[in-house]
């Protein structure tokens, strides 16, 4: 998934050409392939929520916030890209959002965000989880890839504990 669209500035010593030659077969952006990238992102997503449960569970707030933010935000994103075939910053999903995305997918990963504070940060993660559960559900719908409903379904439990 590496791309570099300006390979000779990426290359800052090259004795051989050996290096530059092969930074400019990645100049051509390759799109990931929808099926294996959606089943991969929404099993990741599971289960980094489920983490995040736990985490919330033992009550480590920051950590669950730094888990959203570092971890969870980034791939949901990336699913999210790929649903509406954005995918042209898939190593940093997050940049160019305000003009790739739509607005209500926008608002969306702005209600995934939250300060490091308890309440927030479990209201954050409800969010978080309701729009991955939404993304996944979009994906299945269109490339047939399979969902842990149950796991899905004792993940939201564990998520809107009021603990």
């Amino acid at each position: 998934m590496v791309h570099l669209p300006r390979p000779d500035d990426a290359v800052l010593l090259d004795r051989t050409g050996r290096l530059t030659q092969a930074a400019r077969q990645l100049a051509t952006f390759q799109p990931p392939e929808p099926v294996t990238t959606a089943q991969q992102l929404t099993n990741e997503l599971t289960n980094w929520a489920l983490m995040l449960a736990h985490v919330l569970a033992r009550g480590e707030i920051a950590r669950a916030h730094a888990l959203l933010h570092t971890v969870i935000a980034p791939q949901q994103l990336q699913l999210c890209r790929l649903l509406r075939n954005s995918t042209a910053h898939w190593l940093t999903p997050s940049r160019a959002l305000e003009q790739d995305l739509p607005h209500t997918d926008r608002h969306r990963y702005a209600a995934t965000t939250a300060a490091a504070r308890d309440q927030d940060v479990r209201t954050a993660a409800r969010n978080s989880w309701r729009w991955s559960r939404d993304l996944a559900a979009e994906a299945a719908d269109r490339w047939t890839i399979h969902l842990p409903h149950e796991l899905h379904e004792q993940i939201s439990s564990r998520l809107n504990d009021p603990r």
